[in-house]
């Protein structure tokens, strides 16, 4: 869905004040739009004097250090995930997702096991290779 650019949000605005349309309905319908978005340009005109779109947020800051947590991998580069989370809970006293620490051993430039380690299988392949 595109938005409404800000020159015909402004417009719905002038044209909404002069009296030219009347109400939210017939505004909406002049400049083909859903009278929900000339409800919401009005509010935001109102509440701001501006019709400008709100500026999008950042991404939420990391919250573990990085710098710590490098040197947690350095000393203990066999923990698993939920190891290094006590580690960092009981460092900082902030709790994370283990999401959240994958990912922050991946800005690293290190990885996981994925899998864990188990004996191999005893009865083997079951199936001749091919070719």
């Amino acid at each position: 869905m595109k938005l409404p650019s800000v020159d015909l949000r402004q417009r719905l605005v002038d044209a909404y004040e002069s009296k030219q349309s009347g109400n939210y309905e017939k505004t909406a319908d002049l400049f083909g739009v859903g009278e929900a978005t000339v409800s919401r340009t009005l509010r935001r005109y109102r509440e701001t004097g501006s019709v400008e779109y709100k500026p999008r947020p950042a991404n939420n800051p990391r919250r573990i250090d990085l710098t710590w947590l490098r040197a947690h991998l350095e000393a203990n580069p066999d923990a698993r995930a939920v190891d290094r989370i006590a580690a960092w809970e009981q460092h900082s006293g902030v709790h994370i997702s283990e999401t959240a620490m994958y990912d922050a051993v991946a800005a690293c430039g290190w990885t996981h096991k994925k899998r864990r380690s188990s004996r191999a299988s005893v009865t083997g392949p079951t199936s001749k290779p091919s070719g």
